[in-house]
Order: structure tokens, then C-alpha cells, then sequence
């Protein structure tokens, strides 16, 4: 049978843990902000070219 840590090093390993969470989060967060804004941004896009077409067939 496998022994366990002791626990100085079960306290780092756990302090690790807690900051690579931390990290992921960051990430996830980040990674939500930026999702986010390129939607809006594809939006507003769609939302001009749509115009656009009103436009052009408005003319014609």
C-alpha cells in the first residue's frame, strides 16, 4: 500500500490546487469577456449588413 504524503506537503499540494482554481477562473472569466464582446460585435455586424440590404432594395 501506497503511503500518503506527509502533511507540509499535503498543505502545499493543496495551495496548488487552490491557485490553479484561481487561475482556471481567470481564464474562464477572461475567456467569457472576450465570447461576449466578438458576439456583440458579430451583432452589430449583422444588424449593418441587414440595413445595407434595406437600403440597396429601397433604391432599386
Amino acid at each position: 500500500m501506497k503511503q500518503l504524503p506527509d502533511d507540509e506537503t499535503l498543505d502545499k499540494l493543496l495551495e496548488l490546487a487552490k491557485d490553479f482554481e484561481n487561475k482556471a477562473k481567470a481564464v474562464y472569466d477572461l475567456a467569457t469577456e472576450i465570447d461576449e464582446k466578438l458576439r456583440l460585435r458579430q451583432e452589430a455586424r449583422r444588424q449593418a449588413a441587414i440595413e445595407e440590404l434595406r437600403k440597396a432594395k429601397s433604391k432599386v
